[in-house]
């Protein structure tokens, strides 16, 4: 099931997705850019009633030290880089010699999915059935892969792997295998790739000439000309004395510029189609990232990447937790992942506050106007069994209203 690997994206049919994601003017910064925002998650494992974090737990010391060469923001810019590229990220999970519990789990490595082969009869075929008894969920996960055949040879049973899915994975055969979806963007990548290769070449021919002599009524230059004009063009042409460019000869010449010009050829225009193409296979607003000479302002920037952030990185980091989830044996814990610690998200709690601000205000209002607490607090979006007893309801100041120290009247007479 591995495929066959090329030594650099250079166009070539047998280039996999992850050379083409590694080697790429356009593709590879904008796949690091969201690599490198979901590796700056936050995770909490909390209880699932009561919300109380275990900050002991060992899923999360897994994700701060996840293997012998990776930090945590290491591994999940790996893994997410891996899932979008191929389509899927495994993990491979590490346990000491003897011990089969999840909390025993002492690493976590991330595998290479062009280098795993699953056993023949599932190669091919897939499964025969997607619904598993729980003895046959026992027997498909001591199946064994092998890794890397042709290095490590490495076998290793399906139950110590775990799958992160960037497309749905129950459209193949095998439904632990999923295309990428760069697969759609291939020839977008490989004309891309083409039009920078093509104006390099045009770049280093540019600036070259072409003297001959003349039409076919005349007599050719002779070695001892051609010699000459040769060297003045090439040798003997700058500052200096004695320094020419003119040539000053008895036969006819013919004099031909080989420049091109790159904005006649649209080049430019052809890879910043193809990148904006890019960029919307990856979700990515144009105010964040654009090969456009547009400028945004810092406003939709700011909007932008919030929008992104929830509603693109959250659920990407929601399909992560999802599965480390279910390594969990106590299931009244779960973990989560939050980017609400990044400055940029603080717009986000500012917002929040205003509208809690606004609920508490319309509260005061129907307090004021007499209608029952239970009934204000329900229209307000407030829990019904809120004690109000300590809250005092406030008359707004008028124009000529207040003390002479500025300070609003209250009326103690509500609760």
């Amino acid at each position: 099931m591995g495929n066959k690997h090329a030594s650099k994206f250079d166009s070539g049919e047998f280039s996999t997705n992850l050379e083409i994601a590694q080697n790429h003017a356009i593709l590879t910064p904008a796949i690091l850019f969201i690599a490198k925002i979901f590796s700056q998650a936050e995770f909490r494992v909390v209880h699932r009633e009561t919300g109380k974090e275990d900050t002991s737990h060992w899923l999360t010391k897994l994700l701060d030290n996840p293997n012998l060469y990776q930090t945590k923001s290491d591994f999940l810019e790996s893994l997410q880089f891996i899932q979008i590229a191929q389509g899927r990220a495994v993990g491979y999970l590490q346990r000491p010699l003897g011990y089969i519990e999840n909390e025993d789990i002492e690493s976590i490595y991330l595998l290479d999915s062009d280098l795993i082969e699953f056993p023949d009869k599932y190669r091919d075929t897939g499964f025969r059935s997607k619904m598993f008894s729980p003895r046959q969920s026992q027997q498909y996960g001591a199946e064994e892969i092998t890794y890397d055949k042709n290095g490590e040879n490495l076998k290793i049973k399906v139950k110590d792997l775990i799958f992160f899915y960037d497309l749905p994975n129950m459209l193949q055969k095998n439904f632990l295998d999923v295309n990428s979806r760069l697969d759609g963007l291939k020839q977008t990548l490989i004309n891309t790739n083409d039009s920078l290769i093509a104006k390099n070449i045009i770049l280093k021919t540019n600036g070259k000439e072409l003297i001959s002599g003349g039409n076919n009524e005349m007599l050719p230059l002779t070695t001892e000309d051609k010699e000459k004009a040769e060297s003045l063009l090439q040798n003997n042409y700058g500052l200096g004395w004695f320094r020419k460019r003119g040539i000053v000869t008895k036969g006819s010449l013919d004099y031909k510029s080989l420049h091109i010009a790159l904005r006649d050829l649209g080049l430019d225009e052809s890879v910043k189609v193809d990148g904006n193409l890019i960029y919307t296979a990856l979700h990515i607003p144009k105010d964040i990232l654009s090969l456009e000479a547009k400028k945004t302002t810092y406003n939709n920037f700011k909007e932008s990447m919030v929008s992104y952030i929830q509603n693109e990185m959250q659920a990407s980091t929601n399909a992560f937790t999802d599965v480390l989830n279910r390594l969990l044996k106590d299931t009244d814990y779960k973990i989560q992942g939050s980017y609400e610690h990044l400055p940029i998200m603080q717009f986000i709690l500012i917002e929040r506050y205003e509208g809690i601000s606004k609920k508490a205000k319309a509260l005061n209002d129907l307090l004021k106007t007499g209608v029952p607490k239970e009934v204000a607090l329900e229209m307000c979006g407030f829990d019904k069994n809120l004690v109000l007893e300590d809250i005092q309801v406030v008359e707004e100041s008028s124009s000529t209203g207040g003390n002479q120290n500025g300070e609003t009247e209250e009326d103690n007479g509500n609760d």
